[in-house]
């Protein structure tokens, strides 16, 4: 039981470690100002936006499915290893204490997001439906309770191998957890809102008799903590070099039109790398698309012509970032080393590769608003957004790139 623990302690502190090492490089620079600009202009909106709200707004709707969404999502984190498929299989039966750690580790960092989230949704539900702010206490012990729930759920779903099945189990949390908060936020009867409380006790326990004679599927534990852990990399990867994440290549042949229009030309020949590496890998490309796609249903809907312009800034600022460690992918190739090419041209040729990426992202931004009916707030955004590109490309990036030098 010794070695249990000490096993538990060292992952933990590892894992502490690690996310510090990473945390440091992204929240530096003017990352954090971008956020403070972010948030305080968000938050400025979002005030104007709640003063306008009467008593008919679905305020207990919204929050029950936000929410809900929340609390289903409830990933159990086991610090599990690839190997300890072999060297801890034969302890299983003496891990109970190991894995709970596990389940309350995960409610204390989870946690930290529901009180977030509640508590920006707070002034919307006072004023739709003049409850006070001491509600607010109220509503998040509940919350704290269905989050022990959906964790200890989660965990014994987890003994099952078929996916339907962890699919399924993920519609009747989601169901529950939002008809729960409906009736908890619209003030609902005491008798109602017990019966439902009586059904989800019911649930967990049903659960945790059907899998007491079930095994731990290794398989299916070390694998989705791997999974956690590469969506974490990725985020680092947006500010720093990860040397553990493995980006996958994809030959997405209908993009060879753009790699293809670049000359044949040895001045050309880091140009075309980094097309390549930003089309075909999906650390890079991946994040580029998902960054694009979010920021264009932002601007769909936005109709501030000073908020669909900070909104497309700022994304193009989060993709321009993300680009920055796609510099030194080659560096650690022999085979690079051995072009005739001098470094200046690598470096104008990145340069130029995320001028590009960016102005066409700019382009992609303009269609959004103008979809919408809003034609000059496109055309403001697009010449915004080229500039933005200009400038981050030939200033910004410049200034970034003497760092790797040095």
């Amino acid at each position: 039981m010794r070695n249990i623990d000490e096993i538990w302690k060292k992952r933990v502190v590892e894992y502490n470690a690690e996310l510090r090492k990473y945390l440091r490089y992204m929240f530096n620079d003017h990352l954090l100002f971008v956020l403070i600009f972010a948030l305080g202009g968000g938050a400025f909106t979002y005030n104007n936006w709640v003063s306008t709200l009467d008593s008919s707004f679905p305020a207990p709707l919204i929050m029950a499915v936000i929410l809900g969404l929340i609390l289903t999502w409830s990933p159990v984190y086991t610090f599990l290893r690839e190997a300890d498929a072999v060297f801890l299989l034969p302890l299983e039966s003496r891990m109970k204490s190991f894995f709970r750690k596990g389940i309350w580790i995960s409610f204390l960092s989870q946690s930290y997001i529901l009180l977030l989230v509640l508590a920006a949704m707070m002034p919307m539900y006072v004023k739709v439906t003049d409850q006070g702010f001491q509600s607010f206490f109220i509503i998040l012990a509940l919350l704290l309770a269905l989050k022990v729930w959906n964790l200890y759920v989660r965990w014994y779903t987890l003994k099952n191998q078929e996916r339907e099945a962890h699919f399924v189990d993920y519609l009747i949390r989601f169901a529950m957890n939002g008809v729960f908060l409906y009736l908890v936020l619209h003030q609902a009867s005491v008798v109602l809102i017990a019966a439902v409380a009586l059904i989800l006790l019911g649930y967990l326990v049903y659960f945790s008799s059907s899998v007491k004679r079930k095994t731990l599927k290794w398989d299916v534990l070390i694998s989705m903590e791997e999974q956690r852990m590469l969506l974490f990399y990725r985020l680092a990867n947006m500010f720093t070099d990860v040397p553990r994440l493995k980006g996958k290549v994809h030959r997405r042949k209908w993009l060879d039109a753009l790699v293809n229009a670049i000359p044949y030309d040895g001045k050309q020949t880091y140009k075309f790398l980094y097309i390549r590496a930003l089309l075909r890998t999906s650390e890079y490309f991946g994040l580029y698309i998902r960054l694009s796609l979010i920021a264009m249903v932002l601007l769909y809907f936005s109709d501030s012509l000073w908020l669909i312009i900070l909104t497309g800034l700022l994304f193009m600022y989060l993709t321009g970032f993300q680009m920055i460690p796609m510099f030194k992918r080659f560096d650690y190739k022999i085979w690079v080393s051995l072009y005739p090419v001098p470094e200046k041209i690598k470096k104008q040729s990145f340069l130029q590769v995320v001028q590009w990426s960016l102005i066409a992202q700019a382009i992609l931004f303009s269609l959004a608003p103008a979809l919408n009916g809003q034609l000059l707030e496109a055309l403001m955004l697009l010449v915004a957004g080229i500039l933005f590109a200009l400038a981050f490309s030939t200033i910004y990036l410049t200034q970034r790139l003497k760092k790797f030098e040095y």
